[in-house]
This record gives C-alpha cells, structure tokens and sequence, in this order.
C-alpha cells in the first residue's frame, strides 16, 4: 500500500473517531436524562402511592365499623371466629378466617394478635397437621380456655398410627390440660380415644375448666378390652370425692359408658350415647345407663341412639331414677320396646318433648325384640308412662312399624300435649316420585291410648295417605288446632275441603267444640254464633309437596277467612253429644242433649294416679250412648268452643302441583301471609 492511501485511510477513522466520542457524549447524556425521569418517576410513584394509602385510610374511616371502638371490634372478631362446640365443624373450614381478619390491616392485625381468646380454637387432623401451626396458635392464646378438635374432618382412609403422631397429640393435651373448655375427639381408629380416655381417667389432670367433651370411634370395631377402665364395674367406682364437675355436655359415639370417670357425669346437663349400628357390638344395658343416670341430677337433654335397652329377666324391682331437671328426650332404636322401657324406669316430671326415632329393624339380629313378663304385667301401673307434662311429642317410623310403635306408644298417656308430629321415614317411598305408594296415616284410636288431645296446637304429618274416612275423626279430636303442616300428604285436599265445612247453629245455653255440653244458662252466651265445624283455632296452613287444586283451597280460605252473615243458612248436620259424668261433677241438673251423627266409642282406661283428673266411671257410656269425659277434657273443651273462630293468617306452599308463584299471590286477598316457592 502506498503512503498516500494510509493517510487517507488513518483521516477516515481519525473522523469516525470523533463521531463515536459525539455519540458516547450524547448518550451519556440520554442516559443521564433516563436517570433523572426514572427518579421523577419512582418519586411520582411513591407520592401516588402514599396518597392511595391515605385515601384508603380516609374511605376506611367512613365506614361504619371503623367508627367503633377497639373493644367491640374485638367482639365482633370473636363472633365471626366463633369456636363454640354447637358449631365445630363451621368453625374448623372457616379457621383461617382470624388470619384473613389479621392480615386486614394493621389497626386489625394488631387487635387480633393481642387478642388471645380469637386463637383459642385447635384443630389437629388425623393426617397431616401442621404442628408448628398448632404451636403458634397456642402461643397466640396465651392462657384463654381452649377448644381442641382432633380428627373430624381430617379422619381419612390412610388415618393410620404412625401418621397420627399420637405422642405428639397426648403432649399437646397433657401441656394444656388445665386450659381445656372443649374437646372433641374423631377418629376411625380405636387407639386415639383410648389415649385421650386414659387421659381423663388420670385423677392427676384436673379439667378445671373442661365443659364440654366430645368422643367419637367411626369405624372399628369397639371392644371392652381397649378400654381398661370400661371393666370396672361402675358402682365400686363411684368416689363420693369425684362427684364434683363442670362438665355440662357428653357426647359418646360408640364408647363404652363405663369408661369414663364419675366426675364427668356429675354436673351434666346434655348428655348424647349413640352406639347404633349394624355392626355389633349395638346394645347398651339398661342397667349401666340406670347407673349412668342415677348420678345426672341436673340433667336436661338427654339422646339415645342405640338398636335396643338389654335387660336382665326377671326384671330387678327397682325405683324409676329421678331426674328433676329433665327436659328433652331424643331416642333412636331399632325396636319400639325401647321407649316403654326407658320411660318405665325413669322419673322425669319436667319433661316437656320426647322425639322417638324408630329405625327399619329389617334384617337386624333379633335381641330382646319383646318385653319381659315381669315388664308387660308392670307398664299399666308405672308412673313414668303417664306423662302429665309432655307437650311436643315426635313420632318418626318406618312404615312396616306401625303396628309395632302403636302396641308401645300406647302405654303412654299424654294429657297436656300441644304439638305432635308422625314422620314415615321409609327412604324407599321418600325417595319414590310416585307418591300412590304412601301408607294409610294411622287412627289416632289405634295409636294413642286417648286419640282425644284438647290442648293440641301444632300438628305436622309427613308421607302419608289420608283415607276419607278418618279425616272426619282426626280433625274432631284436636279442637284446639292453631298449625297445620302437610308434607306429601296423598287426598289432601279431601282434608282442605272439610276444613271448609261449617258448624251447626247453637240453641242457648250450649256451645261448640268437637262436643256439645249444656252450659249454665246464668251465663251470657250468644244465641247464635258463627263457627266452623272442625279446628275453629287454626292460624296457619303449611303445604309441602302436595297436589292441591286452587278453587278449592280457595273456598276453604273464603270459608274460614269471611265473615258470614248472620242469616246464612247453616249446616244440618249435628254433632256427638257429650255430658260430663255426674261422678265428676256431682251436679244432679237435667241434661239436654242433641242428636247425634258420629258416637265416639268410648275407650278403655284405667284409674291414673293424676290427682283424680279421671275417674274410673268416665269410662262408661250412658244408655242414650252419649260418652262421658273427665273433668280436664271438658274443661278443655268449653275452653275451646267459647272462643270464635280464628281467620288463617299464613299460608306456605312449597312445591306443591296446582298452585303456582302467580296463584298464590292471588291468594294474598284472603291470607295476609302467603309465603311460595318451588320446593
């Protein structure tokens, strides 16, 4: 290369040179200006940001909520995080709802951490809890009372020993035994409630503040032998030392009664056995829940689930067991016989409601299905089968036990009952969509000793076929009716239109209920009034699943619900006519009486020990076959007929063919309450 073209070539890259170092400066310079805009942005960002803070701060405070002090927001938490035991199971999904409330803002995070009772509540599943959680949570509640779960929701099929870290669970109970309020305990397996259960029987863990508890076995088979303290008999381990408690509520889902120690018994005022199942072993002795309930004094509710009471033949003589206090019964069986001999041995003067579940006994063993010699010829003159205090009573029964649930219903006497309710619990016809197969409603006079109930306010029927001709007697014997519900009743409205029916006209000096009795004519009684032949109290109507047709459900409403006039010509049909005994009364006036249609047949009875509510000649029925009645049905009856008859102020249907949204809003011109829906 010659000379002249190098320096040629060492000019082009001197000037190339000097425009890399302009674009250097100049980029230098953009980056430079970048950098500036990037802080001008960061700054506007961060300015934005604080400004948004603020914003949100100044929106929150014009909520309502925030306008409240520290104190009632910290109820409020606690409402929502509620762990009480009526509600375990909301309580263990909703759990994370305190974290959600923790992580609100820091006003709430610092309320909720400062708040030991919002962590009280643990929940510690069969598999694959999270220890350190449970540890944070028990370093959170400080010293509040505890609620522990263990299992329920968790309890899956890989639940097995080694991944229930049973050490762990016995450790955490055992540190915080004293901080115990509630424990509830279910699991599949056997040998976590045999833990817990040594446990509670150690005299040295004082449950001081234990006040409910709860035991479950899901699924294995349940055997004395895992339950060591189960073989002592229960009366050499009583300890008059240990019948001091605050435990108010038991539950034990196949755990042997025998088990747990006396103090847990002493305080009780809801106490839950259930052991029914098809696997064996499903008996409880009545002997050893006698001996269970001679110590639960103070208790209230009382639930029994079980597939039947095992006695011993010959029945011991023994006192009926007094419970005070007892208020509530729930008793699910396998064979009707448990209800009189559970009532035959118990004295319970406040009780009030009595719900008897009587489950299909197809297909179980066949274990002490019938009462004992000594127990048939002992039910008549037990004081427990006559339940002068009882009011609501619900019977729900498979069908094909009807005759079964009758023979033992009718042991009883209810004198006083204001709300009965008869379910059909036979799934097959339940879940059937045809509803020709439901079984006939069973006569009163063939379940109840005496069908004739004065008092009775609410009556609710469910699955069942009404025949026409006992609609006649069913309406006739609850006079006093306020509330009627009819679930899937078949011929229903054959019962809506006789509803519809009005009484006859009455001379003065008499009045109407399903009797006619002459009152004193001193008194001022109305020469003619107005009423309706059958439940002249009824108020409210509630129809499920029924075929109804609209016309006549409205005649019926126009029937009861208008005023008629008082010239409008009356029904000729004439009632039944009663007179009370002279025996009762002791009055020797001459008794008019009216002629009558329907004779209700007078029913046996023996003489009750009930303060002479009855007398054995009530039982009688005079030669003009009128029947006579005791004093408190009479009394009950004059009650009834001097009040007029009541206008039906709620109407409920509910998927019921006939009738639909557009129909029962017509319907609102004669109901002032017409509540409609599909199902």
């Amino acid at each position: 290369m010659d000379r002249g073209r190098r320096a040629a070539l060492s000019t082009e890259i001197a000037v190339v040179d000097a425009q890399l170092e302009i674009l250097q400066r100049r980029e230098a310079e953009i980056q430079r200006v970048l950098d500036e805009m990037t802080k001008m942005r960061d700054s506007v960002a961060a300015e934005r940001q604080a400004l948004e803070t603020k914003r949100r701060e100044l929106h929150g405070q014009t909520q309502p909520i925030n306008w409240l002090p520290s104190e009632l927001l910290i109820e409020i938490f606690e409402s929502i995080c509620s762990s009480s035991a009526e509600n375990v199971a909301s309580s263990i999904e909703d759990q994370s709802t305190i974290v959600a409330l923790s992580h609100t803002c820091s006003k709430w995070r610092e309320l909720a951490l400062s708040t030991s009772r919002l962590w009280s509540f643990i929940h510690c599943p069969c598999t694959g809890w999270d220890e350190d959680r449970v540890l944070r949570y028990l370093e959170r509640s400080g010293d509040a009372p505890l609620d522990v779960v263990c299992g329920a929701h968790g309890c899956w099929e890989k639940c097995t020993p080694h991944s229930r870290a049973l050490s762990k669970l016995k450790n955490i109970i055992l540190d915080n035994i004293s901080r115990l309020r509630y424990l509830s305990v279910e699991c599949m397996a056997v040998d976590t409630l045999a833990v817990i259960v040594e446990l509670l029987r150690d005299k040295d863990n004082s449950c001081l503040l234990l006040s409910s508890l709860s035991l479950s076995v899901t699924r294995e088979a349940v055997h004395r032998e895992s339950f060591p303290g189960a073989r002592i008999p229960f009366p050499e381990s009583l300890d008059a030392a240990e019948q001091s408690g605050v435990l108010k509520k038991l539950k034990l889902h196949r755990i042997p009664l025998l088990s747990i120690p006396v103090r847990f018994y002493s305080s009780l005022t809801t106490l839950d056995i259930s052991v029914h199942s098809k696997v064996l072993p499903n008996v409880v002795s009545l002997q050893s829940l006698l001996d269970v309930l001679c110590i639960t004094r103070q208790l209230i509710e009382f639930s029994l689930s079980v597939y039947i009471l095992a006695v011993r033949e010959p029945m011991p003589e023994m006192e009926p067991v007094l419970l005070p206090h007892l208020k509530r019964v729930d008793l699910s069986c396998g064979h009707s016989i448990a209800l009189p001999r559970f009532f035959s041995h118990i004295n319970a003067p406040a009780l009030e409601k009595i719900e008897f579940w009587l489950n299909d006994s197809s297909g179980s063993p066949m274990i002490l299905t019938s009462p004992t010699a000594s127990e048939s010829r002992s039910y008549p003159s037990k004081q427990g089968l006559h339940l002068a205090s009882l009011k609501d009573l619900c019977l729900q029964y498979h069908a094909r036990e009807q005759d079964s649930l009758g023979s033992s219903v009718r042991n009883f006497t209810f004198n006083f009952l204001e709300s009965l309710e008869i379910v059909n619990t036979d799934l097959d016809v339940r879940d059937s969509m045809d509803n020709a197969t439901l079984p006939p409603l069973p006569r009163f006079e063939s379940f109840f000793r005496d069908p004739r109930f004065p008092h009775l306010t609410h009556l609710s029927l469910s699955h069942f076929d009404i025949d026409d001709s006992r609609i006649e007697a069913l309406l006739g014997y609850i006079p006093a009716l306020k509330s009627l519900s009819l679930d899937t009743i078949n011929n229903c409205m054959m019962l809506v239109d006789s509803l519809a029916l009005k009484a006859t006209r009455v001379a003065p000096g008499q009045v109407l209920g399903w009797t006619t009795e002459l009152m004193d004519t001193s008194r001022n009684v109305p020469h003619h009034r107005r009423s309706m032949k059958y439940c002249p109290c009824l108020e409210s109507l509630s129809l499920w699943e029924c075929d109804l047709d609209f016309l006549r459900l409205q005649k019926m409403l126009d029937a009861r619900n208008d005023h008629a006039s008082p010239n409008e010509d009356e029904d000729a049909d004439a009632f039944t006519t009663i007179r009370q005994s002279p025996n009762n009364t002791g009055s020797k006036r001459p008794i008019k009486q009216l002629p009558a249609r329907r004779i209700i047949k007078p029913l046996r009875r023996t003489k009750l020990a009930l303060e002479g509510e009855y007398d054995t000649s009530s039982s009688a029925q005079s030669s003009s076959g009128t029947v006579l009645v005791g004093a408190t049905v009479l009394q009950a009856m004059r009650t009834g007929a001097a009040r007029p008859s009541s206008r039906i102020s709620y109407l409920r249907l509910a998927g019921c063919k006939g009738v639909d949204k557009y129909s029962a809003r017509m319907l609102g011109e004669w109901v002032n309450d017409v509540v409609w829906s599909k199902s």
